[in-house]
């Protein structure tokens, strides 16, 4: 079973089912110059759970319990948000497909008409046996922070596939500019990989005092560039998920690049002037 249906089937039938939630206005949203307005953002509380039964091809019924958790953003600075809920739902989901939601929406609409995954045999339950054949999974998406610039939103997922050693989890991040109304991405804002790496290592040896043979490296020495990030304040976090570059034993990898810990013209080189921006180190 794909377990970024797991997660889509179970994010859309959250999010399909929440219009009638009530609303949470309690966050401020900020204008264009990044002033506040008195325009409030607005939430969705979401907690949902749900079981399904999936059978086999041996023939063998297995079970799945799911849980999700969201603060689900409607309405920021006053507008729809789509660019920021897509973004979330593709951490969520690990896919850059944008036509996922439609599919899954349509086996939520018509079940017998889907035919992706084999998700047909994927049915909705009231109750799931525990009996060495129950695979979980849960999904909790907050908002962690949120600044005249910046909206911080942390995905934190976790699931156990039935049959397992053991379970799997992972920490992701999406950061929002207020002004543009886009997800962030690392490349607009890092113009020298070369420094980024070395930078990474630096941190990385400073918070887990780990050595190049103490992770995983590919044969041509680069460290992969992170997949996830996030920006608090000054300081960029490359978050790298377990196995990413280390063992499930030394867990997720964080590694926090501090200015001071660079040379001014060093700063210069590994930004772009976007990213020189939005971690105000712009001189």
């Amino acid at each position: 079973m794909n377990k970024n249906l797991i997660f889509a089937l179970l994010t859309i039938s959250a999010l399909w089912s929440c219009g009638n939630n009530n609303s949470n206005n309690g966050s401020t949203a900020v204008n264009e110059q990044g002033s506040s307005d008195t325009t409030l953002c607005q939430f969705s509380n979401i907690d949902m759970d749900k079981q399904f039964s999936y059978i086999d091809d041996d023939g063998d019924t297995l079970y799945f319990s799911n849980s999700f958790s969201a603060f689900w953003p409607q309405i920021i600075n006053g507008k729809p948000c789509p660019n920021l809920q897509q973004a979330l739902f593709r951490a969520m989901t690990d896919s850059a497909e944008l036509n996922q939601l439609d599919k899954v929406t349509e086996f939520l609409l018509n079940p017998g008409n889907y035919t992706d995954y084999d998700a047909k045999k994927f049915v909705p339950v009231t109750e799931v046996k525990d009996d060495g054949k129950l695979s979980t999974s849960e999904v909790d998406v907050i908002m962690q922070s949120m600044t005249d610039r910046l909206l911080l939103y942390h995905l934190g997922t976790s699931s156990y596939m039935a049959g397992g050693a053991h379970g799997i989890y992972a920490n992701n991040y999406v950061t929002y500019d207020l002004k543009t109304e886009k997800a962030v991405a690392l490349e607009e804002i890092v113009a020298d990989t070369t420094l980024l790496r070395n930078a990474i290592f630096k941190a990385i040896k400073n918070n887990y005092d780990y050595d190049k043979d103490d992770l995983f490296i590919p044969d041509n020495g680069l460290l992969p560039l992170p997949r996830d990030f996030f920006i608090d304040g000054t300081v960029l976090h490359a978050i790298y998920q377990v196995y990413e570059i280390a063992s499930y034993a030394q867990g997720m990898i964080d590694a926090p690049i501090y200015p001071y810990l660079l040379k001014p013209e060093e700063i210069q080189q590994l930004y772009t002037p976007y990213g020189l921006e939005l971690l105000d180190l712009t001189e």
